[in-house]
């Protein structure tokens, strides 16, 4: 078999979300299928650690896609081109874009349709491209791959999509985080906090992450007592007026910090060191950082809404992510009541035992063979 995969997201020392998926996946993926052909598709100049095993090979293709107008013409134009001449026997997206100008089986991993929900959250030229062709991309996908059962009754239900064509794959998480010492807890504190305990975000800084809501939890939650910081990990994706407005009002905007994108070293102690990690979303196929947090050992805010009660189970303090004061409410509780901190750190500690990559790339293996019509 040859499956030529859509590797754009695969960056060196850029890995997100979608990138840490395909790289955990595929990782595995092209070992498990040793005797199977993997091309991968790259937009622009790559790190060769990428290209896993021997049977994997990489080529460089154009244009570099950063912007819809160029994900248009790469996905519509040379993809198609490119597949025709590998005669491929399918070709596989981990970040969903498919072509819509082949007839080589494909496969996208959908991740969420949080465009199709909150488009406002996006950029005009971005929710126009994915509005127009992700609902096209459902319809001619071979088979679907998701990430929660959330995401597959939401792409069913949104795009009319038979049930039995979605696969779910739960993400995994990286086992690098773990339980710091008391000595690791306080090189964090000093490290990150300027000594101080601190609550912890980390994702990027768009609308649906709900930073405002969360910067304004920080201050009542400061106002009546609490004490520490407010860490803010990653790159802002497209900074928002409602994210500006509560920081500047905030009474305790000196106590926020700003860290900017960190690599996975400093992420495992970022994320060990915190008191909680606040994660009140509006939306999310998955939430990957929650895991982290429980594989962490540390406490997890989040909200009520979208995937988020599947992923926490009975291992996190949910809220509406509008409802400021209970928000703060919980980060009072973990702050004081350290019976409840621990009792939420051992229910997270048992609930990640439902989430790996190796879990994950058998759900994508087993999705991959249905489409080939193959047996395990």
């Amino acid at each position: 078999m040859h499956i030529v995969v859509n590797t754009r997201l695969l960056l060196p020392k850029k890995l997100d979300g979608i990138g840490w998926f395909s790289h955990e996946v595929l990782s595995r993926l092209t070992a498990d299928l040793s005797d199977w052909k993997f091309t991968f598709l790259f937009d622009r100049p790559y790190d060769h650690d990428f290209l896993y095993h021997k049977n994997v090979e990489g080529k460089i293709l154009h244009p570099q896609t950063r912007h819809p107008l160029l994900y248009q013409w790469y996905f519509e134009r040379t993809i198609p081109h490119k597949l025709k001449g590998m005669k491929a026997d399918l070709f596989f997206s981990p970040d969903g874009f498919l072509t819509t100008r082949t007839k080589v089986k494909q496969v996208p991993v959908i991740h969420d349709l949080n465009f199709e929900h909150r488009p406002q959250d996006l950029p005009r030229a971005y929710r126009n491209y994915y509005k127009t062709y992700f609902p096209q991309f459902a319809q001619i996908a071979d088979r679907i791959i998701t990430v929660s059962e959330y995401s597959a009754n939401d792409i069913h239900e949104t795009y009319g999509i038979a049930k039995e064509k979605i696969s779910v794959a739960y993400n995994g998480y990286n086992t690098a985080y773990r339980i710091l010492n008391e000595a690791e807890k306080a090189r964090a504190k000093n490290a990150f906090a300027h000594g101080e305990d601190y609550f912890i975000f980390v994702g990027n800084f768009s609308f649906r992450k709900n930073i405002h809501g969360i910067i304004d939890a920080f201050g009542s939650y400061r106002t009546k007592g609490g004490q520490g910081k407010l860490l803010l990990v990653g790159n802002p994706m497209w900074r928002y007026n409602e994210m500006n407005q509560s920081l500047q009002s905030s009474a305790f905007k000196n106590d926020i910090i700003f860290t900017g994108r960190m690599e996975i070293e400093q992420l495992v102690h970022a994320m060990g060191g915190a008191k909680a990690l606040l994660f009140p979303s509006y939306f999310e196929g998955f939430g990957i950082p929650i895991v982290e947090a429980f594989a962490a050992g540390v406490p997890v805010i989040t909200s009520d809404k979208t995937s988020l009660p599947e992923i926490s189970g009975d291992a996190a303090l949910m809220s509406d992510p509008d409802d400021i004061e209970k928000i703060s409410a919980h980060m009072l509780e973990i702050y004081f009541n350290e019976n409840q901190r621990i009792n939420l750190i051992n229910k997270g500690l048992d609930r990640i035992s439902s989430f790996s990559w190796e879990h994950t790339t058998n759900k994508v293996k087993e999705a991959l063979f249905l489409s080939l019509n193959l047996t395990k």
